[in-house]
């Protein structure tokens, strides 16, 4: 029998990091979420990470003494993560758009900037590897694991973690790490100007 939780006792089950409360977000408010993201150009794997981004924001959401919920919390939640990948999205096509603006008839032109673009990408990859052999080892473990297509649930084996949920939250916890490491390092700011 599947229980239903209010969304107070969920929010209070998330302010005292249960797990159950975020199992019930889960089973509950995934489908949505990944219906959402489906539907506007993503993938399950881009629903997963949306979910997960969306959860650090609730999270921090709850947290804060002035924070006051005005619907429901699936609308709330819904609300949070569409967010998340309309700007996501926004990105991706910006990207898009700017490089077909940088694509010219100059055949000399394109060739500089096939060179730049190759520099770019070299340096690229060594801040992405110094910043990635800094992160903890399990962190590089369960990363390289992942980066090889090996199944979270094998990755938990592995491990010695207790489930596959729990090596997909360490999965996307050691990614968040990589990334904030990335941007905040004063090198990104190059690769952001140059898209």
């Amino acid at each position: 029998m599947v229980l239903h939780y209010s969304d107070a006792s969920i929010i209070n089950g998330l302010k005292k990091k249960e797990s159950s409360s975020i199992k019930v977000l889960y089973r509950e408010f995934f489908p949505v979420v990944r219906y959402i993201v489906e539907k506007n150009s993503g993938n399950h794997q881009d629903a997963e990470d949306v979910f997960q981004d969306g959860l650090i924001v609730l999270y921090k959401r709850i947290l804060s003494p002035s924070f006051t919920l005005h619907c429901s919390l699936k609308t709330y939640f819904y609300a949070i993560c569409k967010n998340i990948w309309l700007k996501r999205l926004e990105r991706k096509c910006r990207l898009l758009y700017q490089a077909d603006f940088e694509v010219q008839d100059d055949h000399e032109d394109y060739s500089v900037n096939a060179d730049r673009l190759k520099e770019l990408h070299l340096e690229k990859m060594r801040l992405y590897q110094h910043h990635f052999l800094t992160l903890p080892q399990d962190c590089q473990t369960i990363l390289t694991l992942f980066l090889k297509k090996i199944p979270l649930k094998e990755i938990a084996g592995l491990m010695g973690l207790k489930d596959e949920n729990y090596a997909k939250t360490r999965k996307y916890l050691c990614k968040n790490m990589l990334r904030r490491r990335i941007f905040n390092d004063p090198r990104c700011q190059q690769f952001l100007e140059y898209d």
